[in-house]
């Protein structure tokens, strides 16, 4: 196997790994997990938060600020769209796996239990 298709092969398998493990510990919740690894931010979605999806595709890039009400304690990810009122969730920090810095143009997925639903770019600005 090329290295190039080994890579691949490694980071959907981890990929992979990290909705099933998740699936598991946080579908009862019903909230999103936020993960920041190996320099990609990925979004699981649970099953009861799926509604959102259609507005998360209107967004173009995804912005990841401190909230305006609560900065120590919650996030805002914003799926930019162009518009006045661009679609958000307020993501409490204890639901982030790995640590958050100012970064931009940072791959950035969403996740169900049924896989990949999108790819888009992030800008961090914590």
């Amino acid at each position: 196997m090329p290295a190039a298709s080994a890579t691949a092969w490694h980071e959907t398998h981890v990929e992979s790994l990290l909705v099933r493990a998740w699936s598991i510990a946080h579908t009862a919740s019903g909230h999103c997990l936020l993960s920041n690894r190996a320099g990609k931010l990925r979004l699981l979605v649970p099953p009861s938060f799926e509604g959102a999806l259609d507005e998360m595709r209107t967004g173009r890039s995804v912005t990841i600020e401190p909230s305006a009400e609560t900065p120590d304690a919650m996030v805002e990810i914003v799926f930019e769209d162009g518009s006045e009122t661009p679609f958000a969730i307020a993501q409490p920090r204890c639901l982030i796996d790995g640590t958050l810095g100012r970064a931009l143009f940072v791959p950035f997925t969403v996740w169900t239990t049924a896989g990949k639903q999108m790819t888009l770019r992030a800008d961090v600005l914590l």
